[in-house]
């Protein structure tokens, strides 16, 4: 491999494990991709959909989820308690439950958007399974639309809840078909 003066810098050699730098080909480091016109769009659409839907779900929760709206929603989704059973200590458990998966799912949600925006490459996975279970919740919310007494939010943050799933489905298909066509992050491997 000598010195080839029709070879561009930078070009790649046929097989893929070679750089030209103007006068040698040095080897290109195992797993390295380059960014397409895909990749930072992405990363930022994850990391900025991932902080709005965080946010958003902890404000509604701690706004709307509270004694009378959650004892509301149990008996409007037909609960049954076993007799002698202490509705209020019910109710409460479910508030703690509501607000405790809610932080939990927000702070997975912050971590995966610092990653995202960091461009970390394990984080596209874990965004991925994030963002399609994000988008099976549109399902989810389908029937509380057509239900909402069944919720303890008022129907306005359950039709903002759904255009965020529809959202989050969204990313999920843009990130699938990135992934399918180049790779994580819609990269692609140099040369490719």
């Amino acid at each position: 491999m000598s010195e080839q003066p029709n070879v561009a810098v930078g070009q790649v050699s046929q097989d893929g494990q070679f750089r030209w730098d103007g006068t040698q080909w040095v080897p290109i480091p195992r797993g390295v991709r380059e960014a397409t016109s895909w990749t930072r769009p992405m990363q930022l659409g994850a990391a900025a959909l991932f902080v709005v839907a965080t946010v958003y779900s902890v404000v509604t929760t701690l706004l709307f989820v509270n004694h009378d709206t959650m004892l509301r929603a149990l008996q409007a989704q037909g609960t049954q308690f076993p007799a002698g059973t202490d509705m209020d200590a019910i109710v409460n458990v479910s508030i703690g439950v509501s607000i405790g998966f809610v932080i939990f799912i927000g702070i997975l949600q912050l971590v995966a958007a610092v990653g995202s925006y960091l461009g970390w490459r394990w984080m596209f996975w874990a965004a991925l399974v994030l963002f399609g279970l994000g988008g099976l919740s549109a399902l989810g919310d389908i029937g509380t639309l057509m239900k909402p007494s069944t919720s303890p939010v008022p129907i306005g943050a359950v039709v903002v809840s759904e255009l965020l799933a529809l959202a989050s489905l969204g990313m999920f298909v843009w990130m699938l078909v990135g992934a399918i066509k180049f790779g994580p992050w819609a990269m692609r491997k140099p040369g490719a």
